[in-house]
């Protein structure tokens, strides 16, 4: 019975390591083709400010053209003043990694908000942005109970799997963790789309927790 029971673990343990690298595999075959590959938002807020950021790799130059190109990392920041002057200017300062980077806040053309970029990506939980010396502490929306963009991309696959766009030879991939675009109750979700050379798009909206998807484009 001892052998028995312990054949049925073994046989458990490498169905369970041939199901992971399966997955990964399957993402793996898709990589070339990844345009944008958002896995992380910080959030963060003080008196004066409140900041978010958004980080991965993306291609470079960006452009949506059915094809991917080389990848660079980057981390992208906004700051969001409590009183907005159109007078101010803000200097940052971001230490990711080991490397730190510091400049001027650029003002959006139409919003009342500052942003910065930096070609480094964020991979821990939490990092500081000083901002005209005063530093804030952002965080990762994450839960230990969202699922990693690979496992979004593979629900994505299996509901998209049979569109001509994904047939294509040419098409580019986006995944990133997003802001609830379909209510105002809040939260996170994870977009993957598929965009051909005539930017035609076929994309699914995955709730990180439950693996529901929300909404379909086909």
């Amino acid at each position: 019975m001892k052998k028995f029971g312990l054949f049925i673990l073994l046989s458990l343990l490498l169905t369970t390591i041939f199901f992971l690298s399966a997955c990964s595999n399957g993402f793996k075959k898709y990589t070339k083709s990844v345009s944008e590959y958002r896995d992380d938002v910080f959030e963060g807020a003080d008196a004066d400010f409140s900041v978010e950021a958004m980080s991965g790799y993306r291609e470079s130059p960006f452009e949506i053209d059915g094809r991917s190109g080389e990848k660079m990392d980057f981390c992208l920041v906004t700051i969001s003043p409590r009183e907005f002057d159109p007078l101010a200017t803000y200097h940052y300062k971001v230490k990711l990694g080991e490397v730190e980077y510091e400049g001027d806040c650029v003002k959006h053309p139409f919003e009342n908000t500052y942003s910065f970029e930096v070609a480094a990506r964020c991979v821990d939980p939490t990092f500081n942005v000083e901002i005209n010396g005063k530093s804030v502490e952002l965080r990762s929306v994450k839960s230990e109970l969202f699922i990693t963009p690979e496992k979004a991309f593979e629900i994505a696959l299996k509901r998209l799997g049979d569109n001509d766009i994904i047939k294509k030879k040419d098409h580019e991939i986006y995944i990133r963790l997003i802001k609830n675009p379909v209510n105002s109750s809040g939260g996170y979700f994870w977009y993957v789309a598929f965009v051909d050379e005539e930017q035609a798009t076929c994309a699914v909206l995955i709730q990180p927790e439950t693996m529901e998807i929300t909404a379909v484009r086909e």
